[in-house]
């Protein structure tokens, strides 16, 4: 346990609060707290050594002081900086020509100043952190430290998801409050540090403790203000179908938003960006990732001010959000994660994969193999009933998988998507004895048992929305706008939340469905709710995602043992903050395996293969009409830990024993997938090569995909990485064994891609997108 002495602070706001001077092994405070934060500091007050703030394991620290003004100074984010009385670099004050100087406070401009929470209105210019009306209709905000402490572990956020703590007092947090005082507001900043993670958590309550309402329009989880440098960013862009494309750009003067509007975190933008050096490589460099804790509208900024410097925001998206907090009520903000590594990219992606495996997904899954699967969309769409499920059952059964899925039609008059979202019983005419009695019947096979449910989503041509129109989301006097034919319910209203717990809950208790995929196939459109008031309506979608987190969490938390997939037109809402309720996402619509290649790959910056979802999909391809062969289909899929297949009666007999040897396959890879290190090697537009190693480091799975086949193509090697160089690594097709240093050092050959296989050389199958899975033991 963490110790610590408790030392009473005079000043604004302070006549209450404690600091806390901590002795623990994660958050070093240092310095003496000044009595009265102000610009007019004493001679003696000025030159004394202020609070400094330095969170640190063994590999990464983040240190930032307070300033004698009161404001917090940012001063390093990266590689580990030992605790120091006195630090190398720090904000300089200086004289600017034509610059502005902080309230009097000589030589001392914010715009020049890298802060940890900024405003607006007192002489920084760059995009805030905070921004709020205030009673007398103004916007300026000055906020200045009033107390610190330090507690252990890890406070979880009130009504969002957030990162669990780590056990046996491997996290510790550290909470600085900062206050203005003439508008009696008083901000928490929280700093999560871990012990075996290189990771900050990041998040802020915001406590109105006035008489009156300020209304906020900023409320952004973190700021990060870096030194000017060359720095580039990486980030995921898409669209339906074409979800996670890596883009990585340097950074111009001005502002650079991603941001979804959407009321979803969207695929056209991640809720993930990464910062690095221009020399930065996969492997190589310092790098700054950070990922929202969040499924809803976002916005990530990263803006290079006028003296070069660069400011990175992250939180809820100020752009159509207002939030009236009344006296005495508390706003928290989602968490924002920001992780360093100084290993490139691939060091980064590692330090993601472990913390969300860890940290993120759900206790009950995060090591649990996950069951192969039929899905029935692609075998019947609508067309389901009782007969044909338990056909699909024993074919299920005879391929050697462990789970049937139904996916949507089985509810309610659902014979196409017209109709019947919101009515959650089962059609009385296809089952009509229930979905609980063909789940038993399923289970009696030795299969478990899913099913679909889009419970966001409502039919106008429904009993759910004849009895309350007033239960979506919309605006009066305006027609709502559909897509896939539905609009989308209110979840910000309790009694609407109750509804959908209520009909889920029912089916699951009957304790027979073991998997439940929570699809939503729309984003929000004329954004209002019907109970709130006009003060209120730019609430909407964050008292949405509220609803939704609470009528999840409700779930997860009866029904602990059933797994969860999060669905949203494939990766629509593919975010740490579904995955902190859900233990896997639908990676994308695209299943075709040529375009799900720079999906998966884009993902794994971020997701580990734990939380990916693919499966075997019809040829050809009803998205993009391309003929793939059932290897490469396979192949690509081995890299998520949630493997099935979605086929046809005609597709599966076709191909019934290839299909049952990639069954047999996955489940031997099962827990490999859930619980292995994967690498990315190569990636371009022609050659994708991935690696994928058992926790153990006992096997290697090396993916090589060739997409367009050319004439008389040079001859290809991959150097694998993290192997043990002391070690021998067997290679199966032909069972020569190498040493680990040879195979990081030199290279493994990779098969030769060529029409014309007149030798007897090592090949890839002939033609395009050709593939091969290579399996290296160690001895």
């Amino acid at each position: 346990m963490s110790r610590r002495a408790d030392v009473s602070v005079a000043g604004p706001l302070c006549n209450y609060l404690k600091v806390s001077l901590n002795m623990s092994t994660l958050i070093h405070v240092s310095g003496t707290a000044r009595e009265n934060y102000t610009t007019d500091a004493s001679a003696q007050e000025a030159t004394q050594n202020g609070l400094v703030f330095n969170l640190s394991n063994q590999r990464i620290s983040y240190v930032f002081r307070v300033s004698r003004e009161g404001i917090l100074e940012h001063l390093h984010f990266g590689a580990r900086v030992s605790p120091q009385t006195d630090y190398p670099s720090v904000p300089r004050r200086l004289h600017r020509g034509c610059v502005l100087e902080f309230q009097d406070s000589l030589d001392y401009n914010l715009t020049d100043i890298p802060q940890e929470y900024p405003v607006f209105g007192t002489t920084d210019n760059r995009t805030p952190a905070f921004h709020a009306q205030n009673c007398a209709g103004n916007t300026t905000t000055v906020l200045r430290y009033v107390s610190h402490q330090v507690v252990n572990d890890k406070p979880a956020l009130t009504g969002l998801p957030s990162a669990r703590g780590a056990d046996h007092g491997a996290s510790e947090t550290l909470i600085v409050s900062l206050g203005d005082a003439e508008l009696n507001l008083l901000v928490r900043l929280h700093y999560t540090i871990y012990a075996e993670h290189d990771l900050i958590a990041r998040s802020v309550e915001i406590n109105n403790q006035s008489t009156s309402s300020i209304n906020i329009t900023h409320a952004m989880s973190s700021s990060l203000d870096l030194p000017c440098a060359d720095y580039e960013v990486l980030h995921l862009h898409g669209t339906w179908a074409r979800e996670m494309n890596a883009q990585r750009h340097a950074i111009p003067y001005g502002r650079f938003v991603l941001e979804s509007a959407t009321g979803t975190s969207g695929n056209v933008h991640n809720p993930f960006i990464a910062l690095m050096d221009s020399t930065t490589t996969e492997h190589h460099g310092d790098v700054i990732g950070t990922a929202l804790v969040y499924s809803g509208n976002f916005a990530i900024s990263v803006e290079r001010g006028e003296f070069g410097a660069v400011r990175l925001t992250s939180g809820i998206n100020p752009f159509n959000f207002a939030w009236n907090l009344a006296p005495g009520e508390t706003f928290t903000s989602p968490e924002s994660l920001h992780v360093f590594s100084a290993d490139g990219l691939n060091g980064m992606s590692q330090v993601w994969h472990r913390f969300v495996r860890e940290q993120i997904s759900p206790p009950a899954f995060k090591s649990q193999p996950r069951p192969t699967y039929l899905n029935s969309w692609e075998a019947a769409y609508f067309d389901i009933d009782e007969d044909s499920v338990l056909a699909l059952a024993d074919r299920t059964k005879a391929l050697g998988l462990e789970m049937l899925v139904v996916d949507d039609g089985w509810f309610e008059g659902r014979n196409d998507d017209t109709t019947s979202l919101g009515d959650w019983f089962a059609d009385a005419k296809k089952f009509p004895n229930g979905i609980e009695s063909v789940a038993a019947k399923v289970k009696a096979k030795g299969l478990k048992f899913g099913l679909w449910f889009e419970p966001e989503m409502v039919n106008p041509d429904s009993q759910l929305f004849r009895a309350h129109p007033d239960w979506i989301i919309g605006v009066p006097q305006r027609s709502s706008s559909k897509g896939r034919n539905q609009l989308t319910l209110d979840l910000g209203r309790i009694e609407v939340q109750q509804y959908l717990f209520d009909c889920i809950d029912k089916l699951l208790a009957c304790g027979d469905i073991d998997y439940v995929k929570w699809d939503m196939n729309r984003t929000m459109s004329e954004i209002g709710s019907f109970a709130l008031d006009a003060s209120r309506q730019q609430e909407t979608a964050h008292r949405y995602l509220l609803g939704v987190y609470a009528l999840v969490g409700r779930l997860v938390a009866k029904y602990p043992n059933v797994l969860f997939e999060n669905c949203a037109s494939g990766g629509n809402r593919f975010d740490l903050g579904m995955l902190s309720y859900m233990a896997q996402t639908w990676t994308s619509d695209m299943s075709e395996p040529i375009g799900r290649l720079p999906i998966q790959n884009g993902a794994s910056y971020v997701f580990p293969p734990s939380v990916l979802a693919s499966y075997i999909c019809p040829v050809p391809s009803h998205l993009n009409g391309r003929q793939v062969s059932l290897q490469t289909r396979a192949d690509v899929g081995f890299f998520c830990a949630a493997r099935g297949l979605s086929l046809n009666a005609n597709d599966v007999d076709q191909d019934f024993e290839a299909l049952a040897a990639h069954a047999q396959h996955y489940q031997q890879t099962a827990q490999d997938a859930v619980e292995g290190s994967f690498f990315r090697l190569r990636y371009d537009q022609n050659e994708v090569c991935w690696q994928l190693m058992s926790a153990d480091g006992a096997r290697i799975y090396l993916g090589y995909f060739h997409i367009l086949s050319e004439a008389n193509l040079p001859l290809r090697r991959i150097r694998l990485v993290a192997l043990d160089p002391q070690q021998q690594y067997r290679l199966a097709d032909n069972d020569h064994v190498y040493g680990g240093d040879a195979l990081m050092h030199l290279g493994l050959d990779l098969p030769h891609v060529c029409a014309m296989q007149r030798s007897s050389a090592d090949y890839l199958p002939q033609g395009d997108f050709a593939s091969r899975i290579i399996v290296l033991t160690r001895q």
